[in-house]
């Protein structure tokens, strides 16, 4: 299910009347200031009527002449959703099984549309790194202000192993085969091979021009590419400041952290191999499997951070390791937190997977 930012009020309309009973309005709920978004049923009425209704910690929702009919639907389009000085849009479907409606899509009025399986990633900035009192937390996750001013596009899962296999024609890694696993045991640079050989294929800009081991990237190309550091924590957090995106960590071993249970796999309950994407609950944008399943490498080679803000930063300009981030199905809670930072040398392979990213135009 995706998400959306926080709403004001909005409009309610149907595109798509069916046979049914009832109806359920899918009302927004507050969590962590994020707007997660549940259902409430309401009884059937006239295209005419108007009803002001709310839900715990909720706003109204106005059904007006705009809806043609309130007996039943089995999508429905949301617009005008005002908030953070802009106008949302969002479509829903029907989900029988958990009778609701899901956000299957959304965006800016006006604005772009998320490819299928990526979400949008607004600019903004944030506090990047771990506070001093975070529990298990490194001195080389030093706090500091990063601005992100470009919009990008992050893929909601990492990429799986059938995906890398219809694309590159190989099955890497050590694990039982499982096509909707993540792909691991993949080097930075097969990753950079990934993503302009996909570039490619769709009659994209390449992101990297590769010369070697000497890789450049593009930042103007419309191809895909890896997520920086920076992105990646940003995307990680979805405005979140605990130690998961969906609270504080509290276990120092594999015996179970309870919230890092709830969204990812790591040394708990990952069975040691790595389990199916988008299985665990996403973050408040949409992203699944940020904290565990298998380490991400980043763009960035590896530094010290600086405590002084900066603006879309990209790394250093060289080095001798690449930044992986995220844990994987073997670690252990410490290491699955928003804030670790881990890397190696290029050309190393196990454990490790990638998720893609885009520049939006």
């Amino acid at each position: 299910m995706s998400y959306l930012p926080p709403a004001a009020s909005f409009l309610l309309h149907s595109s798509d009347i069916s046979a049914a009973s009832t109806i359920r309005v899918l009302l927004s709920r507050s969590m962590n200031g994020l707007i997660r978004w549940s259902s409430t049923a309401l009884s059937p009425m006239a295209a005419t009527g108007l009803l002001a209704a709310s839900a715990a910690h909720g706003v109204p929702i106005d059904l007006t002449e705009s809806t043609p009919s309130i007996t039943g639907a089995t999508s429905l389009h949301i617009d005008g959703i005002s908030t953070l000085g802009s106008s949302y849009w969002a479509d829903f479907e029907w989900n029988g099984e958990n009778n609701k409606f899901e956000v299957v899509s959304y965006g800016v009025e006006g604005g772009l549309e998320p490819p299928e399986g990526f979400a949008l990633i607004d600019p903004g900035t944030y506090t990047m790194g771990s506070p001093v009192d975070e529990l298990r937390r490194l001195p080389r996750e030093t706090q500091h202000e990063v601005t992100l001013t470009k919009s990008f596009y992050l893929a909601k899962t990492e990429v799986t192993q059938s995906q890398w296999t219809e694309i590159m024609g190989t099955r890497p890694g050590i694990t039982p085969p499982c096509d909707d696993c993540p792909v691991e045991s993949v080097n930075w640079y097969g990753a950079v091979n990934y993503c302009n050989t996909l570039s490619a294929l769709e009659d994209l800009d390449p992101a990297y021009e590769v010369n070697g081991k000497n890789v450049s990237w593009t930042e103007t190309a419309n191809g895909y590419r890896l997520p920086t550091e920076a992105e990646w924590e940003y995307a990680c957090r979805a405005g979140t400041t605990t130690a998961f995106y969906n609270g504080e960590f509290t276990a120092e071993s594999c015996s179970g952290d309870p919230n890092l249970d709830e969204i990812g796999w790591y040394c708990g309950n990952g069975d040691g191999n790595p389990q199916v994407v988008g299985t665990k609950a996403p973050n408040a944008w949409g992203l699944h499997d940020m904290s565990g399943n298998v380490w991400e490498w980043c763009w960035d080679w590896y530094a010290h951070y600086s405590p002084e803000p900066v603006t879309d930063p990209t790394g250093p300009e060289s080095g001798m390791w690449r930044i992986w981030r995220g844990g994987d199905y073997s670690s252990t809670a410490q290491l699955c937190r928003s804030a670790f930072r881990y890397s190696a040398m290029p050309d190393y392979d196990l454990f490790v997977g990638f998720r893609i990213a885009r520049t939006a135009p």
